[in-house]
């Protein structure tokens, strides 16, 4: 497998020059490609639901069918774009993709009808809520190993902080012009951003400038070094034999299809319980600072603990959430139904970024990372149609939710139950 090694003068030069470990200006390059993912998450899409019901005179189960539909489609690429991180690097495909996704942004202000409301939404999700942020944070995995998943944490808290930020100021916009122009918005400043962070300053990985993850900052370079080479480096193939990948995929899954639901439709799910759409934001506000504040206790509690536990968890938060959508009438409640939404989200953020890697290398985690993506992204397909399809064939949303705690409770036992990965003595290989 041939990777990147960035050996160019001009860009060792860069690296050199940093008064700082330079996985600092990666993790605010990996920040950048987070953030800029947002016009292709559930949080921003659900603010243009109603618009296209509207505009295009299509029921919510069509969009919820398209917008899963293109999900679905979207999420075939992520394996092959893992693939593509792991063989060229983090920065050639990040401004790949920040180019395509700037321009995807741009063509959504022509949609004209449920056709090419499909292929957007496939551009969107397949581009921004799953190849950005997919070769965003292979690159924080590559340059962090022991202080991984604090380094996550602080990336989910900075992410969160911005989403409530964010879907106040995309409301406003939405309230003040058309929804058409704000495409053209965004496009213009995914490009202004992306392209010259990835292009400029990312780098894929540590090694080729003299440096190992994390412990170059500290001088400690011996200990890393002896570390790095220890790492035990799992093929997709190998990590595919492992049941506890397959828990951990189910684990990915729930959280991508109830919380896409939950969020792409919270709109309407407020509104059954008598809540007008401002309050749905504010509610989604205060769920992004308690998914910050749980960013940072799942990169304490992924770096300290198994995995498992912090799997569960994150099961044990969506059970809650989906309960509490459901009755959620008085302030307390929905300051709970935040709580755990948030925890749940929270936990989400870190485990993704950290997981991986951790139980199964660096050196591929790229196609390990796309195949998990294209898993949880298929949730993320499925969640919104099945909510959308609750409301049409009964008028609320009580059946997807009982549904969705109730495989949250037989995940979160099988996460419990189930040993970590371990290689066969007669099988061990080097890779």
């Amino acid at each position: 497998m041939r990777l990147l090694t960035a050996s160019a003068p001009g860009q060792s030069r860069l690296v050199a020059a940093s008064p700082f470990f330079y996985g600092w200006v990666v993790w605010l390059v990996a920040l950048i490609g987070s953030i800029c993912s947002s016009p292709g998450q559930s949080f921003s899409v659900s603010l243009f639901m109603d618009f296209f019901i509207e505009d295009f005179s299509l029921d919510r189960t069509t969009v919820s069918g398209l917008y899963g539909a293109g999900t679905f489609v979207a999420s075939l690429g992520l394996t092959w774009v893992g693939r593509r991180i792991d063989a060229i690097g983090n920065r050639r495909v990040g401004v790949a993709i920040g180019v395509l996704f700037a321009i995807v942004l741009a063509l959504c202000s022509l949609i004209n009808g449920p056709v090419m409301l499909f292929f957007a939404f496939a551009g969107m999700r397949g581009l921004g809520q799953g190849a950005l942020t997919l070769v965003s944070t292979t690159a924080v995995a590559n340059w962090f190993r022991q202080h991984r998943g604090r380094m996550m944490a602080l990336l989910a808290l900075a992410f969160a902080l911005f989403q409530g930020l964010y879907v106040n100021l995309l409301r406003l916009l939405l309230e003040t012009t058309d929804w058409r122009s704000v495409f053209v918005v965004l496009g213009f400043a995914v490009m202004a951003l992306v392209i010259p962070a990835f292009g400029l300053l990312m780098r894929s990985r540590p090694e080729p400038y003299g440096l190992m993850p994390d412990n170059a900052a500290s001088g400690e370079k011996s200990t890393a070094a002896g570390a790095g080479d220890n790492e035990d480096n799992w093929r997709l193939q190998e990590a595919l034999r492992t049941p506890i990948l397959w828990v951990f995929i189910a684990a990915r899954i729930l959280p991508s299809a109830w919380g896409t639901g939950l969020i792409l439709h919270q709109v309407s799910i407020f509104a059954v319980l008598d809540h007008s759409a401002q309050v749905a934001t504010e509610t989604f506000a205060m769920i992004s600072l308690f998914a910050a504040a749980s960013a940072l206790l799942a990169g304490y509690l992924i770096d300290r603990f198994k995995p498992s536990y912090v799997a569960a968890l994150q099961m044990l938060a969506l059970l809650c959430a989906s309960s509490l959508a459901m009755i959620m009438r008085e302030p307390h409640q929905l300051i709970a139904y935040a709580l755990a939404f948030g925890l749940g989200m929270g936990i989400g953020y870190v485990f993704d970024g950290a997981v991986w890697p951790n139980l199964f290398g660096r050196k591929f985690q790229g196609e390990i990372r796309g195949f998990v993506y294209t898993s949880s992204v298929i949730g993320s397909a499925l969640g919104p149609a099945l909510f959308g399809l609750s409301y049409d064939l009964s008028g609320g949303y009580q059946a997807v939710l009982w549904l969705g705690a109730g495989l949250c409770l037989l995940v979160l036992l099988a996460a419990l139950l189930t040993p970590p990965p371990r290689r066969k003595a007669m099988s061990q290989a080097t890779v």
